[in-house]
């Protein structure tokens, strides 16, 4: 979504037109690639892109509509770019959906499909697909709820004539998010007041009246606004569990933008958090900087076990001053999201998707390696002007002195690091100034997480595609993703450890490169 209206409304009034968003022909990512776009994540084919939205499945198709500025790189103008996958992986490219018009914005917001046709919008075989999004009326300054429909799997859209469907007369009112509540056969949205950190829940039998059921909040972290909520249930083997999830601009774990989400109960009106549920007062899906907005798709397969989501892989504190490669802004990769349990107590894990797999084009796999020979596996392996690979290996805590580290180098000196770090029983994430391609002091950053013991083996498990990491660990209960601009021909990876550990002998190691 926008964010931070009031920071940029002044500008945008004076570059705003009356002109509709151009539609880019549809194109697959692999014919428009450059030597920087990534291979796992997706990437516009031009200009900036932010807030996922209106994510859906529908007859093996996975549809993402995003933030999306039609005209330049920066923030503005903003409309629901749209594309289509069958692996989450292979995106196509379609025309933008929803475009801006008469100074009316689309901001974020969700789509369903309306198998039932409540709505009536449906003429044909098909059920319509119907978008539910913030509309920003910039000569008011007042963001409202709205609805467009498509009878064509969601290649084209028409805005409802009676907009908007909700509208409370507030500077501060998005991101709706709707779902088919089956138990009382009707449409719930979830929306938020960004600027009271509240969540508000609505029903409706037709997507076009909505009635107030009931607020959620303030809770949790309340410094910073409120964004892209989003309620969804998880079983976990025959115990169902409703998850709330509420977006930070601001005050995430790591600095700046990220999510936090709450675990409780759900009765078709309003949600409660169980404190029983889950042991930590506070809880946060990742640990890393540029993991933001993330949201659900509806309608997946198994979605009562596993959800499907991604993020937008960036930050709010820097987001317009990252690199501008013909385009700014990605996705992560595409996760899914189960419910866990571990000493009673209820937690998210998320792990890369398993079609990832799929695009491998070279990989290795030994055991019982020591660290010279697997940093020599690493050079051997990964050419620095293609960098999209993987790496897994097992760290037993017990076999280690002081510490183990993960780097990644530029010019000789460290650019972003892992490190399970033994005295301090921490997992750590080191990003360091990245000279002149990011020119903002909120983006070196360290990260921390304390483990619960030290003796306990785990996997770590990390993607780097192009300019990002992400770390997975613990079975994914702990995450960090995190954006990295270095020259690609200066690129170094390899193992480090103190002078302890340098006769280390990994369990097993796994590299993999990737198309």
């Amino acid at each position: 979504m926008k964010k931070h209206i009031r920071m940029w409304a002044a500008a945008m009034l004076t570059v705003l037109t009356s002109c509709t968003a151009q539609q880019s022909s549809s194109k697959l990512i692999s014919e428009i690639s450059t030597p920087a776009r990534p291979v796992l994540h997706f990437t516009p084919e031009k200009n900036w892109i932010n807030d996922p939205n209106g994510m859906f499945f529908y007859q093996g198709e996975y549809h993402l509509f995003y933030q999306y500025n039609p005209y330049g790189e920066k923030w503005g103008h903003m409309s629901w770019g749209h594309a289509v996958s069958k692996d989450l992986i292979s995106w196509e490219h379609l025309p933008v959906a929803l475009e801006e018009e008469d100074k009316v914005m689309i901001f974020s917001g969700s789509a369903v499909v309306d198998y039932q046709n409540t709505s009536g919008f449906g003429t044909g075989n098909e059920p319509p697909i119907v978008a539910i999004y913030t509309a920003y009326d910039a000569k008011s300054g007042f963001q409202s709820q709205s609805i467009a429909y498509s009878n064509d799997k969601g290649r084209t859209f028409k805005k409802y004539n009676q907009n908007p469907v909700i509208d409370l007369k507030k500077a501060d009112f998005r991101d709706p998010k709707v779902f088919w509540y089956q138990a009382d056969k009707k449409w719930i949205m979830t929306v938020s007041l960004s600027q009271e950190k509240k969540v508000q829940f609505y029903s409706s039998k037709d997507l076009k009246k909505w009635d107030l059921m009931s607020e959620f909040g303030p809770a949790g972290v309340t410094a910073g606004i409120w964004e892209c909520p989003d309620l969804f249930q998880l079983d976990y083997n025959n115990e169902s569990v409703w998850v709330l999830g509420v977006n930070l601009g601001t005050h995430s774990i790591a600095g700046g933008s990220g999510l936090q989400y709450f675990l409780g109960d759900f009765d078709g009106k309003a949600f409660k958090v169980n404190p029983s549920l889950t042991k930590e007062p506070l809880n946060f899906i990742e640990y890393g900087k540029d993991f933001y907005a993330a949201v659900v798709w509806e309608g997946t397969p198994d979605q009562t076990k596993e959800r499907k989501w991604l993020g937008w892989m960036n930050n709010w504190e820097y987001a317009d001053k990252v690199p501008y490669y013909g385009w700014r802004g990605s996705m992560s990769v595409p996760r899914t999201l189960r419910l866990q349990k571990q000493d009673g107590y209820f937690y998210l894990k998320q792990e890369p998707v398993k079609e990832i797999d799929n695009y491998k084009k070279k990989s290795v796999e030994k055991n019982a390696i020591g660290i010279q020979d697997a940093n020599a596996l690493f050079s051997g392996f990964i050419k620095s002007d293609s960098l999209s690979f993987s790496t897994s290996f097992v760290i037993s805590p017990s076999e280690i002195h002081d510490f183990l580290k993960f780097n990644i180098k530029g010019k000789g000196s460290s650019v972003i690091n892992f490190t399970y770090d033994k005295a301090a029983n921490e997992l750590v994430l080191v990003r360091a100034k990245s000279s002149k391609n990011v020119d903002s002091k909120q983006y070196p950053t360290i990260q921390r997480v304390k483990l619960d013991k030290s003796d306990r083996e785990f996997e770590v498990r990390i993607i780097v595609d192009k300019y990002s990491m992400e770390v997975f660990t613990h079975d994914g209960k702990y995450v960090f993703t995190n954006l990295f601009f270095a020259p690609s021909n200066d690129i170094n990876v390899s193992f480090e450890a103190s002078k302890k550990d340098q006769k280390l002998v990994f369990k097993s190691i796994g590299l993999y490169t990737y198309l």
